[in-house]
This record gives C-alpha cells, sequence and structure tokens, in this order.
C-alpha cells in the first residue's frame, strides 16, 4: 500500500526564515517570511538557480489575500521582477517547485525595509553602489536626470523609487548589459515584465519632474557584479 501524500500550507513552509530583503536561496519546500512590507511599491527580483532544466515555481501570500503564483523559468540569466504593495501586510514566499533540485534566488528592495542603511544621494556627484546597496536622496522642484552607469559588460540591475505612481506604481527598474538589448519607453521594444526598461549597453538614463520628493536607488545585481556608478543632477 502507498504512503500517504505529504500536503504544505502555501506560506507556512516547512522550513521558514525571517525575511529582510537581503539576498537569499530557498530549495522546496522552504520559504521566507517578511513580517511587514512596505506601504507602497516594493521590487521583487528571483531567478531559477537549478543547473538542470528545472523550471520553478513560488507561492506569495500576504495576509488574507488570494496566492500569486510565479512561475520561474530555468537557464535564465536575467533576474525575472515583480513590482507590487503589499499595503504594510506580511509577505510569505514558499518555492512549490515540483523537482527538489531547483533552488530560486530572492532579493527584494523597498524604502524603510528593515536592515536596509541608505547613503546619500547628492545632487550633482556621482556616488558607487556595490551591489545589495541603497541610496536616497531628495530631488529639486524642476527637472531631474539620473545616469547609471557599469563600468564592466556584466548585467547591472537597478530599481529607482520616487514621485507620483503610475498605474499604481512609482516603482522603475532598469538592466544594464542586458541580453534583451534595447527596450521601454522611446525604443519601440516593450520591456520584459517587471522592468521599465533594459539597456543593452552600460549606461542609461531617466528624465523626471516629481517636485521635491525622494529618490530611493538600489542596486539589485548579483553579488558578482561590479560597482555601478550613480548620479543625480538638476537640469
Amino acid at each position: 500500500m502507498s504512503s500517504k501524500p505529504k500536503f504544505q500550507v502555501l506560506g507556512a513552509a516547512l522550513s521558514t526564515t525571517t525575511w529582510d530583503g537581503s539576498p537569499v536561496t530557498i530549495s522546496p519546500p522552504d520559504g521566507v517570511t517578511m513580517p511587514q512590507t512596505t506601504n507602497g511599491s516594493m521590487v521583487l527580483a528571483y531567478q531559477n538557480n537549478a543547473t538542470m532544466n528545472n523550471n520553478g515555481k513560488l507561492a506569495l501570500t500576504s495576509g488574507g489575500s488570494q496566492p500569486i503564483f510565479l512561475s520561474v523559468q530555468a537557464l535564465l540569466m536575467q533576474p525575472s521582477i515583480l513590482v507590487q504593495n503589499w499595503g504594510a501586510n506580511n509577505l510569505n514566499i514558499t518555492n512549490i517547485s515540483p523537482a527538489a533540485a531547483t533552488p530560486i534566488w530572492l532579493e527584494a528592495f523597498g524604502p524603510g525595509l528593515p536592515g536596509q542603511k541608505p547613503v546619500p544621494l547628492p545632487i550633482g556627484t556621482p556616488i558607487k553602489l556595490s551591489p545589495t546597496a541603497v541610496a536616497q536622496g531628495n530631488s529639486s522642484p524642476n527637472w531631474m536626470q539620473l545616469i547609471l552607469t557599469s563600468n564592466t559588460s556584466n548585467l547591472t540591475v537597478l530599481s529607482i523609487i520616487g514621485g507620483p505612481e503610475i498605474s499604481g506604481s512609482n516603482a522603475y527598474v532598469i538592466a544594464l548589459n542586458s541580453s534583451f538589448g534595447n527596450t521601454g519607453p522611446g525604443t519601440g521594444n516593450p520591456a520584459p515584465q517587471g522592468y521599465y526598461a533594459t539597456a543593452g549597453g552600460n549606461s542609461y538614463s531617466l528624465e523626471f519632474n516629481w517636485s521635491s520628493s525622494a529618490v530611493y536607488v538600489a542596486n539589485m545585481s548579483p553579488s558578482t557584479a561590479a560597482q555601478a556608478t550613480v548620479q543625480m543632477i538638476s537640469l
């Protein structure tokens, strides 16, 4: 007689770790729990690190809302992105991939998350941001430009949060040295899901007028990536 199958409750993984958004890798059926999210746009990056062609799957639950299921493609060299506002509720993420050898890497960013210590983002002076580092400054009440640069040919992923919400979000995720080439506004090519834009080269500029608003920038690149240069200038 076959044994009875074991069932797992979504959001209550067999091994649950309290999570502050820092990079972490979970294998099925493990998960992480963020006790409280921000009450605004948060950026979640996730990538399937399986060496075999194992497609993965994540289950996300928050408060009493319906779960979000994310398919995580195998052998994809660029993180997938989800921008979401969980309204200051908790967030549980469980790896429910069918194959055991399907580790999935996670990282989350948003202003005010515990454990983050933003460095100042001044106007006119470029700064260096290492992977997982964040910066925050205030824009002037006029048109501004944010210049993002990588000094290598390696994939570099940066997220910017600030200004008014557009379609419910005020987050902009941009990839440099992307295999998708130039996508996003002004290119005629739609950006990959979750991204605002990608650049085939090593630089990108974002122009905006957010009045006197906080501008938050996070380097979401893999830990093996080099520092990125960020400069905010007043036009």
